[in-house]
């Protein structure tokens, strides 16, 4: 099987204390994917990154031994930052994202020929790199499409999610307990149009809508939450590995909460 990840791969900058950690969806969901899925799977990413040595360093020694197969992009200009600030109780705070050089960035012809061989696509969508995702939106697929709405909490375009379901047939949305309206739009949508939309609540767990299915998890209770970021990117990797191996849905949204739970057990979007 050939998964290919196309989107942001950065650097998670921690406020106040500077610390710097590779980051971005694409990446971190590389990265639980090439442990989530077999080892006769195939884990690709494409994407961008900028030329200057020190963010750039970082984002490729994040891939330093793994299965992973990089397809990244060196252009002019600066790298992606993630700027955030930990809430006390662990909870993520994404202050500000500079796109840097995906905001020109799209594929190019042998990326778009390895997006077509793949069984499974997965990509982000959010504000700032919108324009990419609507430029690999375009690519031919012949495997199955995840989308990540990354930013649907702040954003909820559901104008821009319905122009694309026909092309999508997983989506995933980070959300919270309180926003019932927008969770009842979405089992809506998911029955209209019979696709997979999966919501993660945070603490309150998470909801997958299959057509006019609706399934529930709870959160896998921790004993301390550090950091919450990268919580939603590990869940859907352990749930498409789930998913793509024919698992039916309680136990992908099962499989889901198991390994967030772990990574928000510790500083970083990824276990060392």
């Amino acid at each position: 099987m050939k998964i290919v990840c196309v989107g942001d791969c950065g650097v998670d900058h921690y406020l106040p204390s500077g610390r710097q950690l590779a980051g971005g969806i694409t990446a971190n969901f590389a990265r639980h994917a090439a442990r989530e899925f077999g080892e006769q799977d195939e884990i690709h990413v494409i994407s961008a990154i900028g030329d200057e040595p020190l963010s750039a360093g970082l984002v490729r020694r994040g891939f330093k031994n793994t299965r992973i197969h990089c397809h990244i992009a060196e252009l002019h200009g600066q790298t992606p930052v993630q700027y955030i600030r930990i809430e006390p109780g662990g909870e993520k705070n994404f202050l500000r994202y500079d796109e840097g050089v995906l905001a020109y960035y799209r594929i190019d012809e042998y990326a778009a020929r390895l997006v077509q061989s793949a069984d499974l696509l997965v990509t982000p969508v959010f504000s700032q790199i919108r324009e990419m995702f609507d430029s690999l939106m375009s690519a031919t697929v012949s495997g199955k499409v995840a989308v990540d709405f990354a930013d649907f909490a702040q954003h909820p375009d559901f104008d821009h999610l319905e122009s694309y379901l026909d092309r999508i047939d997983i989506a995933f949305f980070g959300l919270s307990s309180g926003d019932q309206k927008p969770v009842a739009t979405l089992a809506a949508l998911a029955q209209r149009w019979q696709k997979l939309f999966v919501v993660t609540l945070g603490a309150g767990g998470s909801m997958a809508f299959a057509g006019n299915r609706t399934f529930a998890q709870e959160a896998i209770p921790v004993e301390h939450t550090v950091d919450t970021t990268g919580a939603g990117d590990a869940f859907a990797a352990a749930f498409l590995a789930s998913h793509m191996r024919g698992d039916d849905v309680a136990s992908c949204l099962h499989r889901g909460a198991v390994l967030a739970s772990r990574v928000i057990q510790q500083m970083g979007a990824f276990p060392a």
